[in-house]
């Protein structure tokens, strides 16, 4: 009968990390509520990274045909690039400005 009141008090005096992090309510202070939306924020970044590595460019499962298409683009944008300036259509700052931003 003891043990049976110790358990049913301590089950009483729960604290309050027992249901963290997607316990009832935002808790009793901020601090657990930051924690709680540090946790999240902390698990969602590191499910978009491991997906960046599957997908992203150079990707594990990435469509090598996704990147054949962005290099023809490049090449393609960059040949466009090179006829406007030699027309004169565009001055060399700005060449030289798109050309870099084309080379990233």
């Amino acid at each position: 009968m003891n043990t049976l009141l110790k358990l049913v008090c301590q089950q009483a005096q729960m604290s309050q990390w027992d249901f963290w992090p997607f316990g009832p309510g935002y808790g009793q202070n901020w601090t657990l509520t930051l924690a709680k939306a540090a946790y999240v924020a902390v698990i969602l970044g590191l499910i978009l990274l491991f997906l960046r590595f599957l997908f992203g460019p150079k990707g594990v499962f990435r469509d090598k045909e996704l990147e054949r298409e962005a290099e023809e683009e490049k090449k393609k944008a960059l040949e466009e690039l090179e006829l406007d300036f030699a027309a004169g259509r565009i001055e060399e700052f700005e060449y030289r400005l798109k050309k870099r931003s084309l080379k990233k």
